[in-house]
């Protein structure tokens, strides 16, 4: 089943024993619906495959693209790709969590409940998927940019116009302290 759209929604009720495959494509408008999102641009595409036993679903999300973030030392655009497949189960009503596995998250739904909404399960494994520093390759990040930091790093412009650096003495304790 294919769907092009910016909700990941699966139907629960009367999904037959065994598996199925769901396909999605989420893009800008996926990743703009949650507030302060990282995420400025993205195109992925999303492939669930549930496996429904009696009491729970096993869902299995495997989310490849790319995703467009801030970079974290100049702040351009920064390309990253996105090749992540979380877990989660899905239990009816009340579930023993130690049946469903230790390594999975586990999320229980209603009875009456008709379908599953994903969206956040999948905006979170995303965003928990891309590195804690999120910087261009050496040599790749504005060159102007980095040039405006090394000039300004640790100095302060006083009153006067003049610039002081107040951990330049430090540099003197240290090369003191090695001799």
């Amino acid at each position: 089943m294919d769907r092009k759209y910016q909700d990941i929604v699966i139907p629960i009720k009367g999904l037959p024993l065994g598996e199925s495959t769901f396909r999605f494509e989420i893009g800008d408008p996926f990743f703009q619906a949650f507030e302060n999102s990282l995420i400025k641009e993205a195109d992925c595409s999303v492939k669930v495959r549930v496996v429904r036993h009696q009491t729970l679903l096993d869902i299995v999300c495997e989310i490849v693209g790319f995703v467009v973030v801030e970079c974290d030392r100049c702040l351009e655009d920064l390309t990253l790709k996105v090749d992540i497949d979380p877990h989660l189960t899905v239990g009816f009503g009340t579930v023993d969590v130690d049946d469903a596995g230790a390594e999975d998250d586990v999320l229980v739904v209603d009875h009456t409940e008709s379908e599953l909404n994903l969206n956040q399960f999948v905006y979170d494994y995303v965003c928990l998927g891309l590195p804690l520093v999120k910087v261009h390759p050496e040599g790749k990040c504005n060159p102007e940019m980095l040039r405006y930091i090394s000039d300004n790093e640790g100095s302060e412009t006083t009153a006067d116009g003049e610039v002081s650096r107040p951990f330049e003495g430090l540099k003197e304790l240290l090369k003191n302290k090695n001799n």
